[in-house]
């Protein structure tokens, strides 16, 4: 209590200096009934206080050098500001420094309402006759630094259609803050721009591959001659670690890096001339400004045309570096003909770099096979495998027991490596096991070969040269070809909890459109997702998309073909693992059948293996009278799993009302329900010895 006394005590002594310079300016403004309506010459004079006389004051600026400061100097240096444009910016940089400019600007320009400086009281203060007025309007003109790069802006936003000499004009906040020393990024570009900071002298990173410093020796060249400019392209596929590629670079430079997001800034409505603030903002900060995602502005998207013209303009007169990165094949010079441009091509990070990432952020509380196993099965780059560790050592916190796990991490790299299908598929969480699924023993056999090449894939390819002599097949396609009901989906299921990837399911409603050329785009975004996250795709009913191209008879039938063929040749080149489900296989192309890895047929079971399923779909903990005979309903019923899950199910619900047991006669009940739901006819005496159980239902 002490000590918030003594801060009140400070308080009311601020407030004492407050109240009486209040009823100073109050007696004053007693004297003048029109103080604040206008500017007297008594207030001007007071205004002026300290300054020379006319004749003085016009002897000192011809004698006294411009004054300037270290920041406006820097300002200067970065946009090529002429001293009659460092004047201006001090003209209207004053009012932000110093209030009493207002109203000396508004006794000016005989209006107290004008507290800004227009162009014309600007010209009136730095020339002498009207010639030389005349001739500095150019300092007004778009395509100068002073309003090309924003570093002046209109005070009014209504200005913009009043004659030139009439518009208020003021200093752009962010120029206002750097010109005080501030070092704040432009909150303009929060949601779509991350800095990183040059790393300290003493801690410059050395180059952790041959890419890397090659790209820190042009940086470094670069900023040894600053009028010069260059462009970098870094192109390459996802997980080819583009940006961590080029953060490294500039840090083994001792350089900063300002990253933008350019599908954030077309996708979310961002301002046209963001892509200027951001140049304008890696200027200020003196860090090299990196593109990131520039095939966003290089498709054939009408909405992307402003952010494109824009970022050409950018490469056209920005001087220093800039980096973009992308995957397309496309030469910087294009956009950039007159600055160092140069092509960069970036491959995916194989298991060994992956290796080195993973030993770097997590060696401290992982074995080297726990680490070798999350490099071979997830396709992370630097930055998301520190997230990861992050967030595994988060987890880890979470429980309170020690150092984070090996399945600590699995799951956050799991959530990490998520991709993003855009509503283009759904994701299943895994619940089964392999005890869940009944299959002849070969179809498990079959089942597990899969797995273990899904899982080994990158060891046959990358390590021991196969992926050298089939250079076009890198992910794994299986297709599971049955009846409805006989486990193609559950095995889906096991697989990807085997090894332990997320499954989704591709909504075909979403998918497919009437529109040409929309399935294929949708289609691209889901395996681009796929490639760049980690997961296994179903795509279920798969004859729907992977049909039978047919004879041309219509365009409906050309552009019928052109899809399968994208399909085909798009499937070929996924890097991940995808499953394919059909309840007619005949019906799939057979082109598609040579591009599988694996071809696996669910047979309707047999009566042993229906057994098994009845067995395994009743869950322990369910109240089973003794009256149940399973093995006469294995026998008697030739159903497929799904078929009998379902009367499982609905045995449940009819005994649930009478708050007892699973009894048979439930159980024929809910079997005649299941053949009715499939058309099928059935008389009592299909039922045996177990009719009498049906009651007329």
């Amino acid at each position: 209590m002490d000590g918030l006394r003594g801060a009140l005590l400070r308080l009311d002594l601020r407030l004492r200096l407050a109240v009486d310079g209040t009823r100073t300016e109050l007696a004053e403004r007693a004297r003048d009934p029109f103080r604040g309506l206008c500017i007297s010459e008594a207030e001007v004079d007071e205004l002026l206080a300290g300054v020379p006389p006319a004749e003085a004051a016009r002897a000192l600026l011809a004698a006294a050098p411009a004054a300037a400061t270290p920041r406006l100097g820097s300002l200067a240096a970065l946009f090529g500001l002429n001293q009659a444009a460092q004047e201006v910016l001090l003209i209207c940089l004053a009012p932000e420094l110093d209030l009493r400019y207002e109203r000396l600007y508004a006794y000016l320009q005989d209006d107290v309402g004008k507290r800004r400086p227009t162009a014309d009281l600007v010209l009136r203060l730095l020339c002498r006759s009207f010639e030389e007025r005349v001739a500095a309007r150019s300092l007004f003109s778009p395509i100068t630094p002073l309003l090309g790069e924003g570093l002046l802006q209109l005070a009014d936003e209504n200005a913009a259609t009043w004659p030139l000499l009439a518009r208020p004009l003021r200093v752009d906040e962010r120029v206002v803050s750097y010109l005080l020393g501030g070092r704040e990024l432009d909150t303009r570009l929060d949601d779509w721009v991350r800095l990183f900071p040059p790393p300290p002298a003493a801690e410059v990173p050395a180059p952790a591959n041959e890419a890397v410093e090659s790209l820190a020796q042009l940086l470094r060249a670069a900023r040894q001659e600053p009028c010069d400019r260059l462009v970098v392209y870094l192109q390459g596929p996802p997980g080819s670690a583009k940006l961590a590629t080029a953060w490294a670079a500039c840090a083994a430079a001792g350089l900063g890096m300002l990253a933008v997001d350019l599908p954030a800034l077309v996708g979310r409505g961002q301002p046209e001339n963001g892509l200027a603030l951001a140049g304008r903002e890696a200027l200020l900060q003196g860090v090299v400004l990196a593109l990131d995602g520039l095939d966003r502005l290089l498709g054939d998207d009408e909405r992307a045309l402003p952010w494109r013209a824009g970022a050409r303009r950018l490469l056209e007169r920005r001087p220093g570096s800039t980096i973009l990165l992308g995957e397309a094949r496309w030469e910087p010079a294009v956009w950039a003909p007159l600055a160092g441009a140069v092509r960069v091509e970036l491959t995916s990070l194989g298991p060994a770099a992956r290796l080195r990432l993973w030993h770097d952020e997590a060696r401290t509380e992982l074995s080297p096979e726990d680490l070798a196993n999350l490099a071979s099965r997830f396709r992370l780059d630097g930055e998301a495998v520190r997230a990861v560790t992050i967030a595994a050592r988060g987890r880890a916190r979470w429980r309170g027991q020690g150092p984070a796990l090996l399945e600590d991490f699995r799951a956050a790299a799991r959530v990490v490596a998520a991709p993003q299908m855009e509503n283009l598929a759904r994701r299943i969480e895994p619940r089964y096991a392999w005890d869940d699924i009944v299959l002849p023993l070969d179809g498990h056999a079959r089942l597990r070969e899969l797995c273990d090449r899904a899982r080994y894939h990158a060891t046959v390819l990358d390590d021991w040269g196969f992926g050298r002599k089939h250079a076009r097949r890198t992910g794994v396609t299986a297709l599971f070809a049955g009846e409805p009901g006989t486990g193609k989906t559950m095995a889906a299921e096991i697989i990807a909890g085997e090894l332990g990837m997320d499954l989704y399911r591709i909504d075909l409603s979403a998918v497919v459109s009437k529109y040409i050329g929309e399935t294929e785009k949708n289609l691209e975004r889901i395996f681009r997702a796929a490639d760049q996250g980690d997961a296994v795709l179903l795509f279920d009913e798969a004859d729907a998309l992977f049909g039978k191209r047919s004879e041309v008879r219509d365009a409906h039938d050309r552009y019928a073909n052109v899809e399968i063929a994208y399909l085909l040749q798009r499937l070929e080149a996924y890097d991940g693992l995808a499953i394919l489900t059909t309840n007619l296989r005949g019906n799939v192309d057979e082109a598609f059948m040579r591009r599988l890895d694996c071809v696996l047929e669910f047979p309707l079971p047999e009566e042993e293996e229906r057994l098994a399923i009845w067995r395994r779909v009743l869950p322990p903990e369910a109240p089973l009278a003794s009256d149940v005979d399973l093995p006469f309903l294995a026998r008697r019923f030739k159903l497929s799993g799904g078929h009998i899950r379902n009367i499982a199910l609905a045995a449940a619900f009819l005994a649930a009302p009478e708050a007892g047991q699973i009894t048979m006669r439930h159980l024929v009940r809910a079997t005649r329900r299941e053949h009715q739901k499939l058309g099928r006819l059935m008389a009592e005496r299909d039922f045996d010895q177990y009719a009498p159980l049906l009651g007329g239902a």
